[in-house]
């Protein structure tokens, strides 16, 4: 009722109907897993067309299986794909930008490879709102013609002081899709070391030179002391040194007393620090040990500890046009089956597919070149992490099998192979016209190719349709690298190995919807592929769909909402065919009642569902009887 009734009068109050309607996810978002020319590694990215795999990938290459795969996916239906880069070996193409002294910035593109190679970084401090202290920065790219400069971003007004709306490396960094910069900062040793000492009271002689050495022994760095306030110069060096080594930076340390420009300041005494190659020049304000001595020191490039003073002409890059890569950026060659599984905890390889929501088809096209015992391991981590994520794994056998070897090992060689509900193998390889080789046939594994039949089957017919039969049409694929006649197929097809055939008239064609614990012998009830698929659309969807239940109050008016509303989402389904019967009551139920939850599960905090349904089975095998008609008489 209202929460306060103070008048005589009507109230009017909206009442919730309790209806929560269940949207069903994705069905076929396919994640790519392998080598390509360009994009950040072990990152999972979305693309919606082959464009967006040109643009960030780099597009067809022959060393890169996912780039064919990720072709043939669209070519045959797909929609939206998931791509995670594997290599090895690959550098990032690096500019370094100048100040008046010394290094200021570095640049980097934005993914490792050699497509970064013909950019040209361009400094425009004239261009500028204020030239003292902005400066433009343009990122152009240079043409085949090796003339020809097309700008290709332009970031205007950046400024090096770390606390304004407009610093550099903030900007660039949030809107550039090509290059990212780091200020360049020279870090001496662990944060919080500290050497008190008294200012010293007198000049000391300027020409005795500076603080130098080498960080990593290859880095040279100089410290040059400003109206120094140690007092012992000796001291200085040692504490150095010793917390530069604490730190691992393996740096070595030598000068003379030294004062540069030969005056004592004891009130505004500060050091300067210069780095030939990779530092910038940073001041700091010492003033007779106020900021914690050589903690001050050691915080460089810090706005606060070090007490830099931002935005000051010296920090700021020189005017420079069109400055080629320092050093050139490398693709990097494909990874082995290591990398390709990568580290749960650091989220590598396949485990990149962890920071994704929502994936539902996996393929790894790299399988197809790999020997059987790196392939199955391979396999099996790819199995493992489709079941974890309610996703189906499309497996690439290795090349190097044919009919003979499955025919010879025939029941056993199921075996070797992961035993998953949530996967199936397609056999044999296709085989494509390659733009790259003149338009000559290459072999390639058939998951991508797949893949876009499972999307464009999902989404003309629904994903309780088998992927497969005379609409299972696989676009793009000139002949199979084996033609199986129905005989060889029937030896392969009861052991749950899926075969790709060409039939006439119909073309090349998926001729097979078993999952891999799909053979006779094993008679699981996710034999076909459209039957598990059915229930990790039900499984992801609902669990989806019911996070409002939690912490709801665990009684009949929240059980009847349940039913209520898993009920109206299976009803939906039933009605566009997803299930076998011909009432509601023979195609599924849901029950949430006392019945599925006890009193001692309410006290644990638990409610319980029970969903059943009634799949869909492809009707794989057709059986047509002729009985002649003889003797037959009129009465």
């Amino acid at each position: 009722m209202p929460s306060a009734l103070s008048y005589p009068g009507v109230y009017i109050e909206e009442i919730p109907s309790g209806v929560r309607t269940i949207t069903g996810v994705a069905t076929s978002i396919t994640a790519f897993v392998g080598f390509t020319t360009k994009g950040t590694p072990d990152l999972a990215v979305t693309i919606t067309s082959y464009a967006d795999f040109e643009r960030t990938y780099g597009g067809l290459h022959r060393d890169s299986p996912v780039s064919y795969a990720v072709r043939q996916f669209y070519a045959n239906g797909g929609a939206q794909a998931v791509i995670v880069r594997v290599a090895t070996g690959y550098a990032s193409t690096r500019w370094q930008l100048d100040g008046s002294a010394g290094a200021v910035l570095d640049v980097e593109a934005s993914s490792p490879g050699t497509w970064a190679s013909a950019l040209r970084i361009t400094v425009d401090r004239a261009g500028a709102r204020n030239p003292l202290s902005e400066f433009n920065l343009v990122v152009s790219e240079l043409q085949s013609d090796g003339l020809t400069l097309v700008a290709l971003e332009t970031h205007r007004n950046l400024n090096m002081n770390q606390n304004s709306a407009q610093y550099a490396v903030s900007v660039v960094n949030n809107a550039s899709s090509l290059v990212r910069l780091a200020r360049t900062a020279l870090v001496f040793a662990q944060r919080g070391y500290a050497l008190s000492a008294a200012p010293v009271a007198a000049p000391l002689n300027p020409s005795d030179g500076v603080i130098a050495g080498t960080l990593n022994g290859s880095t040279p760095f100089q410290l040059t002391l400003l109206g120094t306030p140690w007092n012992d110069i000796a001291a200085l060096l040692a504490a150095t040194t010793a917390a530069i080594n604490a730190a691992g930076l393996g740096a070595s340390l030598s000068a003379n007393r030294a004062d540069a420009d030969g005056t004592d300041n004891p009130v505004g005494d500060f050091l300067k620090v210069v780095s030939s190659t990779v530092g910038e020049t940073s001041r700091v304000s010492i003033a007779g040990g106020a900021f914690g001595g050589l903690a001050a020191a050691i915080q460089l490039g810090l706005a606060n500890g070090g007490a830099e003073f931002n935005g000051d002409a010296e920090y700021q890059p020189l005017a420079v046009a069109n400055v080629a890569p320092s050093a050139d950026g490398v693709d990097g060659t494909r990874a082995g089956p290591i990398e390709l599984i990568g580290n749960e905890a650091a989220k590598t390889g396949i485990h990149a597919l962890l920071d994704v929501d929502l994936f539902n088809l996996l393929s790894i096209p790299e399988t197809f070149d790999m020997t059987e015992t790196n392939a199955i391991s391979v396999m099996s981590a790819a199995a493992g992490l489709c079941e974890s994520r309610r996703a189906f794994y499309l497996a690439d056998l290795p090349s190097l099998h044919n009919y003979a070897d499955f025919a010879a090992s025939a029941p056993a060689w199921p075996a070797a192979y992961p035993q998953t509900r949530n996967g199936a193998a397609y056999f044999p390889a296709v085989r494509i016209s390659d733009p790259l080789d003149g338009l000559r046939l290459r072999s390639m594994a058939p998951s991508g190719t797949v893949a876009g039949i499972y999307a464009r089957t999902d989404a003309s017919r629904g994903l309780w349709k088998a992927p497969a039969g005379t609409d299972a049409t696989m676009n793009g694929v000139v002949e199979m690298a084996q033609n199986l006649t129905d005989r060889e197929n029937g030896v392969v097809n009861p052991l749950g190995l899926n075969v790709l055939r060409s039939f006439p008239a119909y073309g090349r064609i998926v001729w097979g919807a078993r999952t891999m614990r799909g053979s006779d012998a094993q008679a699981d009830e996710y034999k076909y592929v459209p039957v598990r698929r059915l229930a990790l659309f039900l499984e992801e969807s609902l669990f989806r769909g019911t996070q409002w239940v939690v912490f709801e109050p665990n009684d009949e008016p929240l059980w009847a909402q349940i039913r209520l509303n898993i009920g109206a989402f299976m009803q939906n389904l039933f009605r566009q065919g997803a299930f076998q019967g011909r009432s509601p009551r023979e195609a599924y139920f849901v029950k949430c009642d006392r019945e599925t939850t006890t009193q001692s599960d309410i006290n644990l905090g638990i409610v319980n569902i029970l969903v059943g349904f009634a799949p869909l089975k492809p009707a794989e095998f057709v059986v047509i009887k002729f009985q002649q008609m003889a003797g037959q008489i009129d009465v």
